[in-house]
């Protein structure tokens, strides 16, 4: 371990000593050594240094690093590396047998210097990198304590430059772990992922390559790391921010990005004013450019599930849904020999799927395409009318940094559709139960259109046989695009349209009736499920008939457990199609204008309905108030002020398994 910090010592140009190159000469090593390396050589001597081991000398290119091995004894050493022609900045690190760093250079010259006190003997590695430029280097290592003041051709030494951990004086950060502590920091910045006015320490990182980068921090305090690019006292340079890093705990952060070339800085801070030591490790990898995973892409054959896994890849393509779709991405090829319908589907268990298409795999701008999860658990999908061409289809995901398996599936079909089952009005598919039916017009003709759109767009027709009056709904779910309800008496003819939108919500006579399910645009293809019933009104007339009048001060006990669903309260559906449970209703009739309360107690899950006309009207237009939010205790409570008239009450479950007993108290407060 070092017992001091690190000195920096500069040298200038001088004449290269007779007896040094001979000396480089004689050892086999190449051509003579660089100049510089005299005045230094001199200089520690003259404070002295005793040059320890070989001389060290090699070539490298711009970015890359060596690593050359220093058997070191116990006491302080000096270590000077000198860059040839060509070579403008050289860093320097000394790193002990376990890989710990003990010393860096922190100019940005052609030239490096470190110095530290050893505390035992041993093998220590010296690593030097070409942060810019590229050439030839030389480095050699000196132990000793200073002695006499240099001779007149020595280079002066000069003052070390101590990097403090601020803005002003970042710290240099290569891979590997550091230690530090928060608590000899200045409080000036603060995260946007944490609000605080704790200390930070900042650490200054040059990436000259695109890389993933990967920052942790273990702290004895909550701690928290962001990083900041080119301009330091600048939160809106922020690149990325981490208080709690994922299933690390409080004094755990941890940032995975990928950055471009360029200067950062790495902040470690605390959470409100927390502070104290800490280990951060950096690891970083060569990452490919985004021109360089759409090179890779590899094809997407019609009608065959392939895929792969997004761990490892950067986040490279934005998407217009999807929240942008900031997790990891993977790039495919798609061929279109002529104009076509298209359809791909991402399927993923481990992330939130977003699969876009792009007309040029590098340029966001030429999106044509973005699909997210609409209902089918793991799937999003694009759908449309394609040009021929080449595109670029993205396997993405949703939430930031999310990475995992996923397959992709295209499916083509000419642009006027095959046709399909169900494709027109004389082979409707008939309506039976399940009251859930899933259907597809990716491959089906445009035969029909509706009032409120369809025209040019795909369809399946669907046939209703109805026996009593009744009341018809009808909902779409679970769509790769959108598309719209419209039902018919006579099917094609617009003037027999009954109702044309995304849901239907009618009362309907004895007969025969077809509903079709229409794409919205032309482009607007593929899955859906159409969730639909069918209420038979004469069962309500009859419960209405028989309704048991309430009497004002007498409650009433009566079970809902064994009846039938005739009635949908306004406040009891989730959604217009739903089927809601068992129900039963009630009448009373005022005299005089007066103040009521109904008061229910119920051992299930129920709603409560005051109407004005006892059957249901299109869009549930009988109901004067509806309550469906209980207490604990399951209590639901209305109070209002009525005309004098007839009024019916009905207690209903708000999904088909809830019913059961329960009490209706039935009050007139006063007459107003």
């Amino acid at each position: 371990m070092p017992r001091t910090g690190l000195r920096l010592v500069r040298g200038r140009a001088a004449i290269l000593a007779l007896s040094l190159a001979a000396a480089c000469a004689s050892s086999g090593r190449g051509p003579a050594l660089e100049p510089r390396f005299l005045a230094v050589h001199n200089a520690l001597a003259a404070m002295g240094l005793a040059q320890v081991g070989p001389i060290h000398e090699g070539t490298l290119a711009e970015g890359r690093e060596v690593r050359a091995a220093l058997e070191l004894t116990e006491g302080c050493t000096t270590i000077v590396a000198l860059g040839g022609e060509g070579l403008r900045d050289l860093d320097a690190q000394l790193l002990d047998a376990q890989g710990k760093p003990l010393a860096h250079d922190t100019t940005t010259e052609p030239q490096a210097s470190l110095r530290t006190c050893l505390e035992s003997a041993g093998t220590y590695v010296l690593v030097l990198r070409a942060s810019a430029g590229a050439g030839t280097w030389v480095a050699a290592a000196w132990q000793g304590g200073a002695g006499a003041a240099a001779g007149p051709s020595a280079a002066p030494a000069q003052p070390a430059r101590q990097a403090m951990g601020t803005c002003e004086s970042p710290i240099p950060l290569s891979p590997g772990t550091v230690s530090g502590s928060t608590t000899r920091g200045e409080d000036a910045n603060t995260g946007s992922c944490e609000r605080s006015d704790a200390k930070e320490i900042v650490y200054e990182l040059d990436v000259t390559q695109r890389q993933r980068v990967i920052l942790e921090v273990e702290a004895h305090f909550d701690s928290v790391l962001y990083i900041r690019k080119e301009a330091c006292s600048d939160a809106d340079a922020e690149v990325d921010c981490n208080d709690d890093a994922p299933n690390g705990g409080r004094n755990r952060s941890r940032i995975e990005h990928v950055l471009e070339p360029g200067k950062y800085f790495v902040f470690v801070d605390g959470y409100n004013q927390e502070a104290g030591s800490y280990k951060l490790t950096l690891t970083t990898s060569d990452v490919v450019s985004l021109l360089d995973m759409c090179r890779r892409g590899r094809a997407l054959a019609a009608g065959v599930a392939t895929g792969g896994t997004t761990s490892g890849s950067p986040d490279d393509a934005e998407a217009s849904c999807g929240g942008g779709a900031q997790g990891a991405d993977a790039a495919w090829r798609m061929e279109l020999p002529s104009r076509s319908r298209v359809r791909v589907v991402e399927h993923s268990d481990d992330v939130n799927p977003v699969v876009h298409v792009r007309r040029s795999c590098t340029d966001e701008q030429s999106e044509v395409a973005c699909g997210e999860p609409s209902g089918l658990p793991g799937d999003a999908a694009v759908t449309g009318v394609f040009e021929a061409g080449s595109y670029t289809v993205f396997a993405d995901a949703r939430e930031r940094d999310s990475a995992g398996g996923y397959s992709l599936l295209l499916e083509t079909a000419p642009p006027d559709g095959t046709g399909i089952a169900g494709d027109g009005c004389g082979d409707a598919l008939p309506l039976g139960s399940p009251s859930m039916v899933a259907g597809d017009t990716f491959a089906a003709r445009d035969d029909i259109a509706g009032a409120c759109g369809g025209a040019g767009a795909a369809d399946v027709v669907y046939r209703l046989d109805v026996a009593h009056r009744s009341r018809l709904s009808a909902r779409l779910e679970n769509e790769d695009a959108p598309h719209v309800l419209s039902a018919w008496s006579r099917c094609g003819d617009r003037a027999g349209e009954l109702v044309c939108g995304r849901t239907i919500d009618d009362v309907v006579s004895p007969g025969t009736y077809f509903i079709a399910v229409d794409g919205m645009s032309p482009g607007a293809l593929g899955r859906f499920t159409l969730d639909w019933a069918l209420q038979d009104m004469s069962a309500q007339t009859s419960a209405c008939a028989t309704a048991p009048a309430l009497v004002s001060g007498r409650p009433t006990a009566a079970s809902s457990a064994g009846a039938a669903d005739r009635f949908a309260t306004s406040c009891g559906r989730t959604g217009d199609a739903t089927m809601t449970g068992p129900d039963r209703v009630f009448r009373f009739s005022l005299s005089s204008r007066s103040r009521v309360r109904l008061a229910l107690t119920a051992s299930f899950d129920a709603t409560l309905e005051l109407r004005r006309a006892c059957t249901d009207l299109a869009a549930g237009g009988a109901a004067l108030a509806c309550e469906a939010d209980a207490d604990s205790e399951k209590h639901l409570t209305m109070d209002r002020v009525l005309e004098a008239g007839s009024y019916w009450v009905v207690v209903d479950g708000q999904t088909p398994g809830e019913q059961g007993p329960f009490t209706l108290d039935y009050r007139i407060l006063s007459g107003r």
